[in-house]
């Protein structure tokens, strides 16, 4: 990828201390772009709700960034990576609104999994029996009958890169968000399946780390939000009492995704998070495939796909058939439809209200429609 200007001013405020997704994007939107954040004076920043002193004293200092800035240019262009920000078209949807999400990431591959209409987080134990890796492996054996799906998982070791690896072996796409660097595989043994996803059109690695970061404790949370935020749905197959797995699972609660976990027997350590997770009602049981597949509807939007719309259109108002016309082609978040409409969220939110209990429309977790 040849980093454009517009790209380098982005990659710029992305790398100053202090100014996380949140700030960037609230900066982007009332300023226009990167680079007016850069063009802009005290002054102008000021007038920026939310944006404090600090903040502007980073900007202001932020030229002494520029040699390490080109620098990583020069190694996102030699790898051949893609950089998104929130802004780009390309930057994935089911990111796009969450809060917290990351304002810019590095793609390696085509990843074409990342616009899948059906995704689902597959997570668990680094220390992962047979069992568990069965379940995984069953799993998305199941799922590869559907078109259009993809698997999210952390490419580490156990149940992660057990659904990179049956996912590549049943042709479905998989992705791989890192807690490090694109030029670095970590960990380094999975180095070979990272290079058969990033060969996969469907599949690829992303982060939002620095070309040549390495991974450090705070990291694998911040991984763990991106996993849960690109998932329509996340399973928990096999987790101690603690850990990442069960970290992405809060996180995906947070977000109100739907979780499932695999339970296990009681005095079984590595079913002790998974077994935890339902009881205390923060994930549903998993025994098979079916269970995910019913509660998505994924079978329903299949037959759907294949199907000519057969409700009645014909009393919908103007701005009705303007919603359903474009969920005909894909689903939407509130704030996405908003935009393509040209409607504002409390005008969009009636005629949305009036559709769903039509049943025309259905509302999935986190605000996204779509058809039934």
């Amino acid at each position: 990828m040849t980093i454009t200007e517009s790209k380098f001013y982005e990659l710029w405020l992305n790398n100053i201390q202090g100014i996380g997704g949140a700030t960037s994007k609230l900066l982007i939107s009332h300023l226009g772009s990167a680079e007016d954040v850069f063009k802009s004076s005290p002054t102008q920043l000021k007038k920026v709700s939310g944006i404090g002193e600090h903040t502007i004293h980073s900007i202001g200092i932020s030229k002494k960034y520029l040699k390490k800035i080109d620098l990583e240019v020069q190694k996102i262009e030699s790898a051949n990576v893609r950089v998104l920000s929130y802004t780009d078209d390309e930057f994935p949807k089911r990111l796009k609104y969450q809060k917290d999400s990351p304002y810019l990431i590095y793609v390696k591959g085509k990843a074409k999994g990342l616009y899948a209409k059906k995704t689902i987080g597959i997570v668990g134990s680094r220390s992962a029996n047979y069992y568990g890796k069965s379940v995984t492996n069953k799993l998305i054996e199941d799922l590869s009958k559907f078109k259009d799906i993809s698997v999210i998982s952390g490419l580490a070791y156990g149940i992660d890169i057990q659904a990179h690896k049956s996912s590549l072996s049943y042709k479905v796409g998989t992705i791989g968000v890192m807690a490090n660097g694109l030029n670095k595989v970590y960990p380094s043994i999975h180095k070979n399946t990272a290079l058969e996803m990033i060969k996969d059109d469907n599949s690829g690695l992303i982060t939002e780390n620095l070309m040549d970061a390495e991974p450090d404790g705070p990291k694998f949370p911040a991984r763990n939000r991106i996993i849960a935020g690109l998932s329509d749905v996340i399973i928990v197959i096999q987790g101690k009492k603690k850990g990442g797995a069960l970290i992405t699972a809060d996180i995906a609660n947070s977000y109100h995704k739907e979780v499932f976990a695999v339970p296990g027997q009681v005095n079984d350590e590595l079913a002790e998070g998974c077994n935890n997770l339902i009881k205390y009602q923060k994930a549903r049981i998993y025994t098979s495939a079916d269970d995910i597949i019913k509660m998505m509807n994924w079978d329903i939007q299949e037959k759907n796909n294949t199907q000519k719309t057969l409700f009645d259109t014909s009393d919908l108002s103007k701005d009705e058939l303007s919603i359903v016309d474009l969920l005909k082609e894909n689903e939407y978040h509130i704030e996405e439809l908003a935009i393509q409409l040209q409607t504002p969220i409390p005008k969009l939110s009636g005629f949305l209200l009036q559709l769903e209990l039509r049943g025309i429309i259905r509302l999935k977790p986190g605000n996204i429609y779509s058809l039934k």
